[in-house]
């Protein structure tokens, strides 16, 4: 296919969304028994419930029904009309520091919009936004395609649909791309980290389950009735979901989530491309790396305390760091600043230890042990969704999110009837592992729409192979 290179600039932002690193020797940590159930938290917490989902002594609440959420609040409309031949352009393009080499064939002009909308947190309404990409075809139906975006930040400022409107937003440009392709494309900013109405008051919920389902399901109901209501497409109750890091954690709550909070909706298809799927072990293994990512151990630190409970912030955060944290959170987008966790090469300066043996070793520190076994994709409440074939993408030289780190959930998750496709691409970075495998990803949804089945490897693990947008 021809393509027409834009000149873009590079994006070094951290897409990182656990922290996670391996043994370069090819050894396993000790993940647990070898059924592949981890050894995460001390049992013994209460079954979790979608009738009284509150957990770890929250005051109790109840959701609110499906008819008090996802409408659309307020709009930018047509933001970003883009023909096919930019597009093209765009499939080559600098993303997050990668190069893209999408060969998808693109099937639509495309516009662009951000919606804020109405969604609930703990029982209560709270407004959102997300960025909504659609293909320029009148009078025709189109499956939605949800993607949950990999840590870009933690506030208001570093919400993607702040850059709805440029075509050098990484965001932006996968938004596009993925309606070219024939979806209506909706990625949610998440809870607390908006581009339109007023400020947000605290920091985005990170790698929390409930608050993020809930957001991204409330986005695809808004996104679905924004078009039908203001443009000539409308989008079907057929979801495909996609996540990268962060966002590939968001894919397993919503897909696990979706059948009790939004059971209209049917899930054709997944892909979570470099998962954290494991949040302790995948600590346990960065932190005794190379390369750690404090930072973003600092981030749950902080951004849990914030959601639940702020006195049990001096339990996780040794000074300075406690009274930083949030500085440091509010400048993660903000590409000239140096973040001074960053040269810190000692997890006992930042974290004290009973918290650290807490998060990487399973020792009992309520309420961080209780909050980390109900936001760990392996432990959390709702179970697993079985019945959403899934392409679990990783990449072979990722020191970020190492496969090792999540593989036991995964084999815990095929166990119990999972139909998962794994997918290792060769000599990938944690970054490439989502630029190299667009092609795969959007191939997988097709043949889900064309009712290929499922190949005969399905759960079982491969060996890295090239994928198909490797450049």
């Amino acid at each position: 296919m021809a393509r027409y290179l834009i000149s873009l600039a590079l994006f070094t932002f951290a897409t990182v969304a656990g922290c996670g690193t391996a043994p370069t020797d090819g050894t396993t940590a000790d993940m647990g028994d070898p059924t592949g159930t981890p050894d995460l938290a001390e049992p013994g917490y209460p079954a979790w419930s979608a009738g009284s989902p509150a957990i770890c002594n929250q005051a109790p609440y109840t959701w609110l029904p499906a008819a008090s959420v996802g409408s659309v609040l307020d709009y930018s409309r047509n933001l970003l009309p883009v023909l096919k031949l930019v597009i093209k352009g765009l499939e080559a393009a600098a993303y997050l520091g990668a190069q893209l080499n999408v060969h998808h064939a693109v099937n639509y002009d495309v516009q662009t919009a951000v919606v804020r909308y109405q969604t609930q947190d703990r029982g209560q309404l709270v407004d959102a936004t997300a960025m909504v990409t659609w293909p320029v075809a009148s009078g025709k139906q189109f499956p939605v395609l949800l993607f949950l975006h990999p840590t870009l930040g933690y506030t208001d400022g570093c919400a993607p649909s702040q850059k709805a409107a440029s075509l050098t937003a990484p965001m932006t440009i996968f938004s596009i791309i993925a309606a070219s392709a024939g979806y209506v494309a909706v990625f949610p900013d998440y809870l607390n980290q908006k581009s339109r109405g007023q400020p947000s008051l605290h920091v985005t919920p990170y790698l929390l389950m409930e608050p993020t389902a809930i957001a991204s399901l409330d986005a695809v109901r808004a996104a679905q009735r924004y078009v039908s209501a203001q443009e000539s497409v409308t989008a079907t109750n057929d979801v495909y979901v996609w996540g990268h890091s962060q966002g590939a954690q968001a894919v397993e709550y919503v897909t696990a989530l979706q059948p009790l909070y939004a059971p209209e909706y049917t899930l054709r298809a997944a892909a979570a491309v470099s998962p954290p799927s494991d949040v302790s072990a995948a600590a346990r293994l960065n932190f005794a790396g190379a390369a750690p990512t404090y930072n973003l151990g600092e981030a749950v630190a902080y951004t849990w305390s914030d959601y639940y409970d702020r006195s049990a912030l001096s339990a996780a955060l040794l000074p300075p760091w406690d009274g930083m944290a949030l500085t440091e959170l509010q400048n993660y987008c903000t590409t000239n600043y140096m973040d001074p966790i960053k040269s810190v090469s000692d997890p006992g300066q930042i974290f004290p230890a009973s918290f650290l043996g807490a998060l990487l070793d399973g020792k009992k520190l309520d309420p961080w042990s209780c909050w980390l076994y109900y936001n760990n994709p392996v432990t959390m409440g709702p179970p697993f969704n079985k019945s959403v074939p899934m392409l679990y993408v990783t990449g072979e030289l990722d020191t970020t999110v190492y496969p090792a780190a999540s593989d036991p959930a995964s084999a815990k998750w095929c166990s119990q009837g999972a139909k998962i496709q794994y997918l290792q691409c060769a000599g990938a970075d944690h970054v490439y592992s989502v630029a190299n495998s667009v092609d795969d990803v959007l191939q997988f949804f097709e043949d889900r729409q064309n009712n290929v089945p499922l190949p005969p490897s399905v759960c079982q693990p491969t060996p890295p192979t090239r994928c198909a947008s490797t450049p």
